[in-house]
């Protein structure tokens, strides 16, 4: 049966205007645009023959669409479209960590995530994922080191983190190990809400416990009782206090334009 090109566009604004309709119009576009990538793959790959399809679920203007994947026999297709559904749904994840990074409940990141996509998720299915990076993170932060550091770097990054109904900034200390290669490996994010003299004795320790036996220098701040933890931990280091954090303090009490002139004193 053929149709002249007004007849097509009638049908497809029949569609359009159908209840669902501009999600079935999605659907059958991404469809026909997997078929096609089929065509193509077998014209390169004339071997390969067609073998049916699968089900892929993927949204499309606030509601859920299924699409008809194309296969071959070979396993050897896969459509650029997937991946850029793929992609999308790794937004979606992102999106969701980055709110409840900075403090959002999961009450208000399943609202904002409908709003943006019309989809709901629930309070539990974001805890769930919540929790699955959490396991992931652990693993890492427990992972086995190398035995000997040149330098142990130890800086802050303040995050929003919320605690219990309050959401307020607090430091991050991100520990950094120079390899006797010269490459840069983190070996730890710390967070402690409240400093105490024993804090980073304990962290230290922490490292000994996944493998570390010797440290040459640790740089950090002046926080608090770090040199008694560094001596107790690793005796035969030496310690340096953050000459960069220096440099910045000196110049942020000069105007700006005598800022780099006393920069280059300062080298």
């Amino acid at each position: 049966m053929n149709f002249t090109q007004d007849q097509i566009s009638e049908l497809m604004l029949s569609i359009a205007n159908s209840e669902n309709g501009t999600n079935l119009l999605m659907q059958m576009t991404l469809n026909a645009f997997m078929k096609s990538e089929r065509h193509l793959h077998q014209q390169s790959n004339p071997t390969d023959y067609a073998n049916g399809y699968r089900e892929r679920k993927a949204r499309g203007f606030g509601n859920e669409m299924v699409l008809k994947v194309p296969r071959t026999r070979n396993g050897t297709f896969y459509p650029v479209l997937l991946n850029v559904l793929r992609n999308e749904d790794e937004e979606h994840r992102k999106l969701i960590f980055s709110l409840y990074r900075r403090g959002l409940t999961t009450e208000q990141v399943s609202d904002v995530y409908e709003e943006i996509y019309g989809k709901e998720y629930s309070k539990q299915q974001i805890s769930y994922l919540m929790k699955d990076s959490r396991e992931e993170v652990s693993i890492w932060l427990n992972r086995m080191l190398e035995s000997h550091y040149l330098v142990l770097y130890i800086d802050a990054t303040f995050v929003h983190t919320r605690r219990d109904k309050s959401v307020s900034k607090e430091g991050y200390y991100t520990i950094l190990g120079i390899k006797e290669d010269g490459s840069r490996e983190v070996l730890s994010i710390v967070n402690h809400p409240t400093e105490g003299a024993t804090l980073w004795q304990m962290e230290l320790e922490s490292l000994k416990e996944r493998g570390v036996q010797s440290v040459g220098l640790v740089a950090s701040d002046g926080l608090p009782s770090i040199e008694n933890a560094i001596a107790k931990a690793f005796p035969e280091a030496q310690h340096q206090l953050c000459v960069v954090h220096m440099k910045r303090n000196i110049l942020s009490v000069f105007p700006r334009t005598k800022r780099q002139e006393i920069a280059k004193e300062l080298l």
